[in-house]
């Protein structure tokens, strides 16, 4: 796996994009320039791609993999803590997003005005970690890409969306990445989430996120239900073969 390319391209292009933005870049001349440049492209559409990095969602995404990859769920899980604590350990209430810097009405504002524990980007953090998990295994190319694009857009749109400064979303893209990487690594040395009994917990946990997703998370993005909704919805409906088998089989 780490003389995979695609382990390696992703976390080096975000860190060398970091390193270079911080010694030798502007920031917030960068955030202005993109955040302006995107707005074209409407509230509603940076608002629905944005949520492609909600942790909800990505537990969804997972959701209809119980059963038929178990490997998979159990990466996922680890990928979690990993990306989990490394979030956990960077974020500094004290490091301010652009609301709480650049004066208002500079630049455009979707959604909640978020001010505090800028870096690293969570949503971005949440979409590179399971892109990276999907891109690292053995998968067709169109997907790799697919997923690999849908992560860079939910990036772009913490920018589109006036809440994080380009710095924040390479080091989403550098920490989701390896987080996923680090999940598989351990996922195939340590196999105790593999076990029936770990499986349906995990299948019990997920489909409890989504009831709740269904009744009442509200993700702050108006105008997002639906889709949140749709995907919510469909993925519980997909996971429901797979759990009838994994509850049917003998622990």
């Amino acid at each position: 796996m780490f003389r995979n390319v695609w382990f390696w391209g992703v976390p080096l292009l975000a860190l060398g994009g970091m390193i270079a933005l911080y010694f030798f870049g502007d920031n917030a001349a960068l955030f202005l320039l993109m955040n302006r440049a995107m707005a074209p492209a409407g509230d509603l559409f940076w608002s629905h791609v944005t949520i492609l990095g909600d942790s909800v969602i990505a537990i969804m995404i997972i959701l209809p993999f119980m059963h038929r990859r178990p490997e998979l769920v159990w990466q996922f899980v680890l990928a979690v803590l990993f990306a989990g604590l490394w979030v956990y350990l960077l974020k500094d209430p004290d490091v301010l997003r652009p609301p709480a810097v650049l004066e208002t009405g500079s630049f455009h504002i979707i959604g909640p005005a978020l001010r505090h524990v800028s870096f690293p980007s969570g949503h971005t953090t949440t979409a590179f970690l399971l892109a990276g998990l999907f891109c690292m295994r053995q998968t067709s190319s169109w997907i790799k890409t697919l997923v690999l694009l849908l992560a860079v857009l939910a990036g772009l749109s913490r920018i589109a969306c006036g809440v994080h400064w380009p710095l924040d979303v390479l080091g989403g893209a550098f920490f989701g990445w390896l987080a996923a990487g680090a999940g598989i690594w351990l996922g195939k040395r340590w196999s105790v989430g593999l076990n029936i009994w770990a499986q349906r917990v995990f299948a019990v946990l997920f489909t409890l996120v989504a009831i709740w997703s269904l009744l009442y998370y509200d993700n702050a993005y108006p105008g997002t239900g639906l889709l949140q909704f749709a995907i919510t919805a469909s993925c519980l409906a997909l996971s429901v073969p797979g759990q009838l088998k994994l509850f049917k089989r003998r622990g």
